[in-house]
């Protein structure tokens, strides 16, 4: 499943590099190598793409109906001095309206990387082409604030954390973790926390916090109380045991972090774009090669908080 989920993220990153280098259909095609890799740290299964550009005809990259992706390249992954060659592999494609045959990719399960480790990519996807890149793992979050137990009194839930490299972008969820009581084995269950809900035309959207360069959040003790309450909707709330909150924050590197505001205005509501950048720091051809960590903190619930909405502790 996690796999699944990184190769979510490549697909976003390859969007911008499938087809294209202008907005002229007319302009002369010029073949390039698209490399893919997005280093998941203190996480066992790393995964690349690559791929190579390709012509329109009619200048609709959507009527491409080849599969421009590689396979058979060597890809080399070198970290901590040591390098470990990439494997061939392939799954099943879920969606086959555009491309029928299975997604290829590479992988390597050899390596567990950490916090700050440097990590470089090489691929070789043709004789004479070299595509080449370095990063760096983000360095762990320090949750400056937190609180130990979400109380009956509390009116908010507010969470801040520092980080050390400061050009790095985070993207937070707040989950409610429980189980159910009636369950054999009882599974660990959990629900995110919006930050607050969009009413238009009577139907009711949930607003999550989006990938920000912000270093703390709050969550109002309104929209706490009815997602509380959305757990055991339908159902006894003597059924439902309750963790307790965890916040899980992803942080991006800087060139995962570039290629996100490159991508989405800069971050900018404010702005127009009329023009869409290829970001790319992939020496030799296009692509990003980045890398993320996953944190999270554990935040308690009170009993006489549980009490109070109407639930066993």
């Amino acid at each position: 499943m996690k796999i699944y989920l990184i190769f979510i993220c490549f697909t976003a990153a390859i969007i911008s590099f499938s087809c294209k280098e202008s907005f002229d259909p007319q302009a002369p095609f010029k073949e390039k190598y698209v490399l893919n890799c997005i280093v998941q740290g203190n996480y066992g299964v790393q995964v690349a793409l690559l791929e190579k550009t390709y012509s329109a005809n009619g200048g609709d990259p959507s009527a491409n109906s080849i599969d421009p992706s590689i396979s058979g390249a060597p890809i080399f992954i070198k970290w901590k001095g040591q390098i470990f060659q990439l494997r061939d592999s392939t799954m099943a494609r879920t969606d086959t309206s555009r491309y029928k045959g299975p997604i290829k990719f590479y992988y390597t399960n050899a390596f567990i990387p950490s916090y700050h480790d440097s990590i470089e990519i090489t691929a070789i996807p043709t004789d004479g082409v070299v595509l080449s890149s370095k990063t760096r793992v983000p360095n762990g979050v320090l949750f400056q604030y937190s609180p130990v137990y979400f109380t009956s009194d509390a009116f908010s839930l507010y969470l801040s954390w520092i980080e050390s490299d400061g050009n790095c972008l985070f993207l937070p969820r707040l989950k409610i973790n429980y189980r159910k009581r009636n369950e054999s084995p009882a599974l660990l269950r959990s629900m995110e926390i919006p930050l607050t809900d969009n009413v238009t035309g009577g139907i009711t959207t949930p607003v999550y916090p989006g990938i920000t360069q912000a270093t703390s959040l709050e969550f109002q003790r309104s929209i706490i109380d009815e997602y509380m309450l959305k757990v055991s909707e339908g159902d006894s709330k003597d059924n439902y045991q309750f963790i307790g909150f965890q916040l899980d924050l992803l942080v991006f590197d800087q060139f995962l972090a570039a290629y996100i505001s490159t991508s989405n205005g800069f971050l900018d509501n404010l702005s127009i774009r009329l023009d869409e950048p290829n970001y790319t720091n992939i020496t030799g051809g296009l692509g990003i090669f980045g890398a993320y960590f996953n944190d999270n903190v554990s935040i308690g619930i009170s009993h006489e908080y549980l009490q109070l909405l109407g639930y066993t502790p």
